[in-house]
């Protein structure tokens, strides 16, 4: 995790109390005669309790670029209150400014995170002093953020069920022994385990050690045949052994990439990978009825684990490979058909998630969710 600390402030201070008009008066010498206007006092000595008022605040935002107005907004609103809003030229500068910590954040991670803190420029005059603004970029991975999730979230993470898809596809494949199988994303085992029972030789690919550690500790007992690697299969360096695999699965990998051009070089890894014949079936989040998803949405699926591809994007991102799409199926409507666990959701998160809620909460039907698309690799 990476916290990258700036200071700035665009909002000037302004020191002297400024006191409301005195009452109006027709004696030549009032300047040497008290006042003694009990409503102007009284405005006079609250407007100086604002010397003696602290007032601090925190906002955090995710490091999403399209966001720059709604952050400027939240500064905005909150020095208005304390009666700070800053002249136009320091609102152009400090949108300037949280424009670029954005960007910056959000190329190293769609989790990293935009703390902005609000304090005193001068403690010693309270809210007369004007208004600072801090700001912090705080970095975080995608391995970082799942290296948190078992200490705050119940097991299983992912469900204790297997894919039925994955599994489908791999009965579908002949003799288990002979069907090596390449488990991309394996996370904890959820269905690198159950392949391995079925008979395929699995190897499995994990980005996060912890994940990858119960895969081997849960295999172990078993004798079950599976090899764990740690690794991110986008990484130039993680290779697969080429032309070996009958099958391929990435179950819930995609919806963490950032842009087509991951998706073009995981399916380019892919294709090298498979045999002639080969299956290769993926999870991906693909737009519905046409839409086109602004930047705006598109950053925002990064964040919420939902990265979204139009089917023209799939389709170009085979383009000259030799995979050909099969099916493609609703990943939601097909697992719920097939489900025979005890229970139904299988996470209190994987309804939502699939239909494409994590990214739009509505009632109505997101224009993206979750499908099973199954490809050959020729």
């Amino acid at each position: 995790m990476a916290v990258d600390p700036t200071t700035i402030s665009p909002i000037q201070p302004v020191n002297p109390v400024q006191p409301p008009p005195q009452p109006p008066s027709n004696n030549h010498n009032d300047d040497n005669q008290p006042i003694t206007d009990r409503d102007y006092l009284d405005k006079v000595v609250i407007q100086n309790t604002r010397k003696y008022t602290i007032a601090k605040a925190e906002f955090s935002v995710p490091c999403m670029p399209s966001m720059a107005d709604q952050a400027l907004k939240l500064l905005q609103d909150y020095c208005a209150v304390l009666g700070k809003p800053g002249t136009p030229e320091e609102q152009e500068k400090l949108k300037a400014f949280l424009t670029e910590k954005l960007s910056q954040g959000f190329k190293v991670s769609p989790h990293s995170r935009l703390v902005m803190m609000c304090v005193p420029a001068k403690p010693e005059v309270g809210l007369l002093g004007g208004v600072s603004i801090q700001t912090k970029v705080i970095s975080e991975s995608l391995s970082d953020k799942y290296t948190t999730w078992p200490k705050t979230r119940p097991d299983p993470l992912f469900g204790s069920e297997p894919d039925f898809k994955v599994m489908d596809v791999a009965a579908s494949l002949g003799e288990p022994s002979q069907v090596r199988v390449l488990d991309v994303g394996a996370g904890p085992g959820r269905n690198s385990l159950p392949l391995a029972r079925r008979g395929h030789p699995v190897h499995a690919l994990e980005l996060t050690p912890v994940f990858a550690q119960k895969l081997v500790d849960a295999a172990k007992p078993e004798n079950l045949p599976v090899e764990v690697a740690v690794g991110n299969v986008l990484d130039p360096l993680v290779r697969m052994q080429p032309y070996y695999y009958q099958y391929v699965v990435s179950s819930e990998v995609i919806s963490h990439f950032r842009d087509a051009q991951e998706l073009r070089l995981f399916f380019g890894k892919m294709s090298d990978a498979l045999v002639t014949g080969g299956k290769l079936l993926v999870s991906l989040f693909l737009t519905e009825g046409g839409y086109e998803p602004t930047d705006l949405v598109r950053e925002l699926g990064e964040v919420s684990f939902s990265s979204i591809f139009t089917p023209a994007e799939l389709r170009k991102s085979i383009e000259g490979l030799p995979l050909n799409i099969l099916t493609v199926e609703a990943a939601l409507e097909y697992e719920r058909q097939h489900y025979q666990g005890p229970s139904w959701p299988p996470t209190p998160w994987y309804e939502g998630w699939c239909s494409g809620r994590n990214l739009f909460p509505i009632d109505k039907k997101p224009p993206t969710q979750l499908y099973w698309v199954l490809m050959e690799r020729s």
